[in-house]
């Protein structure tokens, strides 16, 4: 298909078809109020220097806040907090609100209990069609070790799930596996 044809909602799929973590991007406006709102196109790029980039609309909310800041976090979300995702994902005047937070070294919203978190200085804007690439130099981190979120083809998924199902099937331990809304739990066989 020639990219001058392209059905964006066949194309949206078609990128929907590689799982991604689910992150919320967070910062403060020059007021210090804090901004924020989910993202899953987010990769590591480089450990010296340590960098990380994530895609942002600019179309989403607060984007202008989000691109002109001296700093800015990413949140990796862990399996339980898809409530999260959700509500960074809609246009809410408090997401802040029903959210766990503090603020890092350089005072950028970081939520409690996820997965991982990264506070960044802005290394890097970079335009990229309908979206920009916000490349940030890691200034701190923190892991809990928690699993993170999943999201693929329109979906959620718990990777630690999939994971226990996988191991289960190949030892025959599967007594039955239930999906409801794409949301997946396991049941053992008794001993």
């Amino acid at each position: 298909m020639k990219a001058d044809v392209f059905d964006a909602r066949a194309l949206r799929e078609a990128f929907g078809a590689f799982p991604t973590a689910v992150t919320a991007i967070t910062a403060s406006d020059p007021a210090g109020r804090p901004v924020g709102f989910t993202a899953n196109s987010f990769t590591s790029v480089s450990l010296d220097p340590p960098l990380l980039l994530v895609c942002v609309a600019k179309t989403a909310r607060d984007y202008s806040t989000m691109t002109a800041a001296e700093h800015f976090a990413i949140n990796i979300l862990s399996e339980a907090q898809k409530d999260v995702s959700i509500k960074f994902a809609r246009p809410l005047e408090d997401r802040f609100a029903a959210v766990d937070w503090a603020r890092a070294p350089n005072g950028c919203p970081i939520f409690a209990q996820v997965a991982a978190w990264f506070e960044c200085s802005m290394h890097d804007v970079i335009e990229a069609g309908d979206h920009v690439m916000m490349v940030g130099r890691v200034t701190a981190f923190k892991s809990s070790g928690l699993n993170g979120l999943g999201y693929a083809r329109g979906g959620y998924f718990a990777p630690s799930v999939a994971a226990k199902a996988n191991s289960s099937a190949a030892g025959g331990e599967i007594g039955a596996v239930a999906v409801l809304e794409r949301h997946a739990a396991l049941f053992p066989l008794g001993d």
